[in-house]
């Protein structure tokens, strides 16, 4: 879908990586996230300043845990238990040499959600996101809690079972992912196709997204309350195996 969206806007080099995301994380690459998703999430990820505390003293993102680049392999063994823990890093710019090596580093030790700050420090003081002096942490405080608008495994598992009339589950995997089998009474719009189609779901509805490991289903959260809907997203894995659902599994 993107891919055509591109072609009808004159570009004529475009490809596709089917793989999407979910591989090119499990392969190790580095990803980048937004000054924006990092402000929504304050409070609920670790922020890592891999500037040291000399440098976090003068300014720093609110909350961040200072730990120098050089260090930061080192103090692995206070990183959080949950390895679905969303983890940043960041430096005064974005700094992908350097951070891309870390942020691979720690996805080996089993967290699956690795990301460096695009722009940095500058990058946050550019955007005005909330900052403190002097008052440094060294040390990483991580309490597991729902994200903004994610839904635990149980509610998502009583809704499958119970079919609440206000509700309707949203499966944004692909088409061919969808026909191996689904859950009973949802819906299957691929996330690349969810801007462009979703006029075609209800709007008196609160819409529960799901794909297979979650980061898809966060994706089409982020679309449907863009476009005004109310929605939420289950950030956990669903297979579905001879009309045998299995969520929430390590």
């Amino acid at each position: 879908m993107a891919a055509r969206l591109a072609e009808k806007k004159g570009y004529t080099n475009v490809k596709v990586f089917h793989a999407g995301l979910p591989a090119w994380k499990k392969a190790g690459l580095p990803v980048v996230t937004t000054q924006e998703f990092v402000k929504k999430r304050l409070g609920y990820i670790v922020v890592i300043d891999t500037r040291g505390v000399e440098a976090a003293k003068k300014g720093h993102i609110q909350g961040a845990v200072a730990i120098p680049k050089d260090k930061v392999i080192a103090e692995r063994e206070q990183f959080p238990l949950d390895r679905k823990a969303y983890i940043v890093l960041y430096s005064d710019q974005t700094d992908m040499d350097q951070l891309g090596k870390l942020a691979k580093a720690i996805g080996s030790w089993g967290y699956g959600n690795v990301a460096i700050l695009e722009g940095g420090f500058k990058g946050w003081q550019k955007v005005g996101g909330p900052t403190q002096r002097d008052m440094v942490s060294t040390k990483i405080f991580y309490l597991p809690r729902p994200h903004p608008g994610e839904i635990t495994g149980d509610e998502f598992m009583n809704i499958v079972r119970n079919k609440p009339q206000g509700m309707l589950i949203l499966d944004v995997r692909t088409k061919a992912e969808a026909a191996s089998g689904m859950l009973p009474g949802a819906v299957n719009i691929p996330v690349d196709e969810l801007s462009a189609r979703v006029s075609e779901l209800p709007k008196d509805k609160e819409i529960i997204t799901h794909c297979r490991t979650g980061l898809r289903a966060e994706m089409g959260y982020n679309i449907l309350r863009n476009a005004g809907y109310n929605a939420r997203f289950l950030n956990d894995k669903v297979t579905i195996l001879q009309q045998q659902v299995f969520c929430c599994y390590k």
